[in-house]
């Protein structure tokens, strides 16, 4: 027996286990009220508020041939329970996810959507193509993106005008940006850092990340089966991170940063940081916590003669395999990524949910400020961050790891791509293998081959 064949023997009779023990748990006869309607359950992960999501409640009272069932399910527990259900043939009919679909869809845990798709009026094109993209998989559609969020630059003007930078010019290019960081930065008696004008993998999206994307960088080959992590481009972003640190120190600033926290003291709330890549919820993050920032929102910046580039993952909608109600619960998310409802779920909710349907989020009623408007035209030259779908986790972990060795002076930027890329080849491989052998012995009807 090869090793591959006795891991996926075991795999086997691990899902067996889990198929037993859900059973056991399982009571087929769930209690529906005869009201003639088709009940579809949906389960949604908790985020900020766990009030019934918007477009359930409308659903439900714009038609009275589905009602939608919707259940709360927490964070820490989503992934395992909505897999249990899968596996012990009684899966809600629709859920919210926010993990790549690939990590779903490969698993053969989702329902393809194309025929649906087909027979219905859904215009994909409706969509950011950032967001689109990651709804497929082996040339199937496996979900609806629903939510999404955007990036851009936030500075602060005060911090610009005290350092005799123009106010109303951020930096455009990343060699302004280390021009104006260095005029806004400022250190005390003992050389210590107590200001920085910006601070590369400060925020939730790295600088490295961006300038890849900005150079054309492609992490992965046209066939998916060969990773690119030792490109020009990634040497070239991982070297000007490096020498960023080295300008600084990269004790002083990492030990400046490991000083800030969040919400009110949060590097740029503060007003420690003048510069940062910040998603949408800072908006509304600002007013709360530091309401008298002057500040201003620029597109993020880039190298001269490129554009610029952006990241957006997408929360999304789909049918679990086996879902008792394929065609209703289709039509619930049909319902839920229309323009309209969009746009209504915006203004009744105090959640920063930026639409995935492009044409809700250049809506006028959408775009109420300056600020909202570079958000929106950040979305357009956003990318995936699923950029190896079947090694996603394993990517990210040797992108950063290998930042951070870069940064130590530990590797050179080829060093460290290389020892990173090894590692995300080999996780693909693995997982590719597993892939082939899944979709050799289980049809896609979901039965045995």
């Amino acid at each position: 027996m090869s090793g591959f064949t006795a891991i996926a023997q075991r795999i086997g009779w691990v899902l067996v286990a889990i198929v037993t023990v859900a059973f056991l748990f399982w009571t087929p006869g769930r209690d529906v009220p005869d009201d003639g309607k088709t009940h579809i359950r949906y389960w949604y992960i908790v985020g900020a508020q766990d009030d019934v999501p918007y477009h359930a409640r409308r659903f439900n009272e714009v038609q009275d041939s589905i009602f939608v069932d919707a259940t709360p399910i927490p964070w820490n527990e989503h992934e395992r329970k909505i897999l249990t259900a899968v596996l012990s043939g009684d899966p809600p009919d629709v859920v919210s996810q926010f993990v790549p679909v690939v990590k779903w869809a490969s698993r053969l845990a989702l329902e393809p959507l194309d025929r649906f798709i087909e027979a219905s009026d859904l215009d994909t094109t409706d969509f950011f193509p950032a967001l689109w993209n990651e709804m497929g998989w082996q040339g199937r559609t496996f979900a609806l993106p629903i939510n999404s969020t955007s990036y851009a630059l936030f500075y602060n003007k005060a911090l610009f005008r005290e350092a005799g930078l123009d106010p109303e010019r951020p930096p455009q290019t990343w060699d302004e940006v280390i021009a104006a960081a260095e005029r806004l930065s400022e250190r005390g008696e003992n050389g210590r850092l107590t200001r920085v004008g910006f601070v590369p993998d400060y925020g939730n999206l790295p600088t490295t990340q961006l300038m890849a994307w900005q150079q054309d960088a492609d992490f992965l080959s046209p066939d998916g089966r060969t990773v690119r992590l030792d490109t020009p481009a990634m040497r070239q972003s991982l070297q000007w991170i490096a020498d960023f640190y080295a300008a600084y120190g990269v004790d002083n600033l990492k030990a400046f940063t490991s000083g800030l926290g969040s919400a009110d003291q949060h590097g740029f709330m503060s007003g420690r940081i003048g510069m940062a890549v910040l998603d949408l919820s800072y908006l509304e993050q600002l007013a709360r916590y530091a309401p008298d920032i002057e500040y201003g929102v620029a597109p993020i910046p880039t190298f001269p003669g490129r554009p610029t580039a952006s990241s957006a993952g997408s929360w999304w909608l789909a049918v679990p395999r086996g879902a008792r109600h394929p065609e209703a619960a289709f039509a619930f998310m049909r319902f839920a990524v229309q323009k309209r409802i969009q746009l209504e779920e915006v203004a009744a909710t105090d959640e920063d949910l930026f639409p995935a349907n492009r044409f809700a989020a250049t809506d006028s009623s959408f775009l109420t400020s300056p600020e909202m408007e570079v958000f929106a035209r950040q979305m357009t030259v956003a990318h995936s961050p699923t950029v190896v779908p079947l090694a996603h986790d394993v990517f990210w972990r040797e992108f950063f790891g290998a930042q951070e060795r870069v940064i130590y002076g530990l590797q050179t930027p080829s060093e460290a791509l290389q020892q990173g890329e090894a590692v995300v080849q080999d996780a693909l491989d693995r997982a590719s293998s597993y892939d082939a052998y899944v979709r050799a012995n289980v049809s896609l009807d979901g039965e045995e081959g």
